[in-house]
């Protein structure tokens, strides 16, 4: 096994009591990318870490965006290595999940009935799929061009008792979906991504700015505004492919509902494969505002329907 950097932040050796709260696993590594061989790597590390999340008595461990296949891919590229929610990684996913007792949310590209593919995110527990969501906001032309969006709002589901929200990467910077998922219940909205600095775009031109830092500003604030846990899976390192490079920003973290960092990546954690382990325990967080509450304040109504992709 390649060596994992741990970073953890616990609020008890034992982890929280269904419906108390929840212990959450984040990986932030490096990994291949864009072929039947990087896949198979990829699976195999996803066992390695679950194993290690499983001796910290995590109850759900998070990957990052499409992490069994990378990334950084073409649309050939997509279509070669995509699979149905009821194939390879997804059982894998369900099988590991009923093994070590710890819920896998797997981001994946996803080939549905319809031949459509899908930028897609799998969350099993207990050896079951209790969730398959399909990224609804797709970012940029080269988003578009690999993916069909989803057409079902975030899900909700619950893990140790505690309801979990779905986002996938750009949905991250989307206040209505926050606001979305934490009406339904959410406690904790965990969000892989593939968030980078500069890039290629998809005509081959590299990006003149880079893509900003979520976790600077707008992560913390979804955090505090919807007194949310919010855990934002990224990774780190580099990805190569016919379609040009990628610098990930290793920026993953774990925020609590008054804003503040329970646990994030720093220097040290973005120059190796890192896990981080926090407890996410509502009653140790204290309030964000004296008497606000923003949702339950709120007199504009929002929808829970989506706006045709365009």
């Amino acid at each position: 096994m390649r060596p994992v950097r741990i970073i953890s932040r616990l609020v008890d050796r034992e982890p929280p009591r269904p419906g108390t709260g929840i212990r959450v696993s984040i990986f932030q590594g490096e990994n291949p990318a864009g072929s039947p061989t990087a896949k198979a790597e990829n699976l195999a590390r996803m066992e390695e870490v679950l194993a290690l999340a499983a001796g910290y008595e995590s109850q759900l461990c998070a990957f990052p965006e499409c992490f069994n296949t990378g990334y950084a891919l073409g649309r050939e590229q997509c279509e070669l290595l995509a699979e149905p929610y009821d194939g390879q990684s997804v059982q894998l996913a369900r099988k590991l999940s009923k093994l070590h007792e710890v819920a896998v949310v797997l981001p994946y590209v996803e080939r549905a009935d319809s031949g459509a593919l899908h930028d897609s995110v799998a969350v099993a527990a207990d050896g079951e799929l209790i969730a398959n969501y399909r990224k609804t906001h797709l970012y940029g032309a080269a988003e578009r061009v690999n993916f069909t969006a989803g057409e079902e709002i975030p899900p909700v589901v619950e893990v140790n008792g505690f309801p979990v929200g779905l986002l996938n990467c750009y949905e991250c910077e989307f206040p209505p979906l926050y606001q979305s998922l934490v009406r339904r219940g959410a406690r904790l909205i965990v969000g892989p991504t593939a968030a980078d600095r500069h890039f290629t775009l998809q005509d081959g031109t590299p990006t003149l700015v880079p893509y900003p830092d979520a976790t600077e500003h707008i992560i913390p604030a979804m955090a505090a505004v919807w007194r949310v846990f919010v855990a934002y899976a990224n990774r780190r390192g580099w990805e190569v492919s016919e379609r040009g490079q990628w610098e990930y920003r290793g920026n993953s973290g774990i925020w609590a509902p008054n804003g503040t960092a329970v646990v994030s990546a720093g220097p040290e954690e973005r120059a190796v494969d890192s896990l981080l382990v926090a407890d996410c325990v509502p009653r140790t967080v204290p309030p964000f505002s004296p008497e606000g509450d923003h949702l339950g304040d709120s007199r504009i109504e929002s929808s829970d329907h989506l706006l045709p992709a365009g």
